[in-house]
């Protein structure tokens, strides 16, 4: 019977913490219909008033009673206000490796932190400039690991990819095993990067999180940071692109072009040719604007617009420019 009456305790304050809260109230009736559907023999009033009262005034839940015919109570004040769930749940889709699946798992538990009724305000759906997920969420874990290698004064090991002009992963470097001493992790544009030095070198390297593989956190302890480093210098070297009005692009790539397409556009975009040598010619849709010019110039000629003839033609009175 007492234990019955603690898990009565429990499921009445599992109702109040799901049904109500600032706007939505749960009457005495309807906590003993909830409670009958459990299986509980109906309760009466005078059982159910001391059993909330013990939640509010023993337990010290935030539990607000308003008296009548039939009283009616709510829970009123949470870890966490609508507006901050809210902007979690923004941030957690607009993630790109965040994978979609994730994606709803995290919101998921973050509905669980509030109402039913307002969990329902938390189904949105935030458009950004880059919409494309990650297929899987393997970079979260890395993250994780490096963390907790910065924390523990440990080198990581992993292993890094790249994309083939099928847009399949494939192991950089024949599959060799890095050994870094991790410094920092930055947050630049969507993506993380880490800054860290190589076993047996002595410079610190920017590596992309979401290009590592196999993540793991050594036992042999890092190399200490070399005295002049400082991780804000480094942001810098991450850029951001485009502006201007959508247009679709053609252009004709060297293979690890693809590496860089797929950065910006994810895979949301055509491979029209692969040929014998390993280039290919895509088309991708971009803000047609000088800045995106410049993207294509960094690559001295590996990277070709080849269409439309307009595009062609701004693009090398830009480059003329600089003859």
């Amino acid at each position: 019977m007492i234990n019955e009456n603690r898990r009565r305790i429990l499921d009445i304050m599992k109702l109040l913490f799901e049904k109500t809260d600032e706007e939505h109230w749960i009457t005495t009736e309807q906590i003993r219909d909830e409670l009958e559907q459990m299986g509980y023999d109906r309760p009466n009033r005078k059982t159910l008033d001391p059993n909330i009262q013990f939640l509010i005034e023993d337990m010290g839940l935030d539990i607000e009673k308003e008296r009548g015919v039939s009283n009616r109570y709510r829970w009123v004040s949470r870890d966490f206000e609508l507006a901050e769930l809210k902007l979690l749940v923004d941030a957690v889709q607009s993630s790109r490796f965040i994978s979609d699946g994730r994606s709803r798992e995290i919101i998921r538990k973050l509905k669980g932190l509030t109402s039913e009724a307002m969990g329902d305000q938390l189904d949105r759906k935030v458009l950004t400039s880059n919409s494309f997920k990650r297929e899987n969420s393997s970079v979260l874990y890395s993250i994780d690991a490096i963390n907790e290698a910065i924390r523990n004064r440990k080198k990581v090991s992993f292993q890094m990819v790249d994309y083939d002009v099928d847009m399949n992963e494939v192991l950089r470097y024949d599959g060799r095993v890095h050994e870094v001493s991790p410094y920092a992790l930055i947050w630049n544009n969507d993506y993380y990067y880490m800054l860290g030095m190589h076993s047996g070198e002595d410079k610190v390297r920017v590596y992309r999180v979401d290009r590592m593989k196999n993540t793991a956190v050594s036992e042999v302890a890092a190399d200490k940071q070399p005295n002049d480093f400082k991780p804000e210098k480094y942001s810098s070297k991450v850029f951001d692109m485009f502006g201007g009005e959508p247009a679709e692009i053609r252009l004709e790539c060297q293979p690890y072009i693809m590496n860089y397409l797929i950065d910006r556009f994810g895979k949301e975009f055509r491979v029209l040719e692969k040929k014998a040598d390993g280039s290919f010619i895509a088309d991708v849709v971009v803000e047609e604007s000088p800045t995106f010019f410049s993207w294509v110039f960094q690559f001295g000629g590996d990277a070709k617009i080849i269409g439309p003839d307009k595009t062609r033609e701004q693009f090398m009175k830009l480059v003329n420019a600089f003859k």
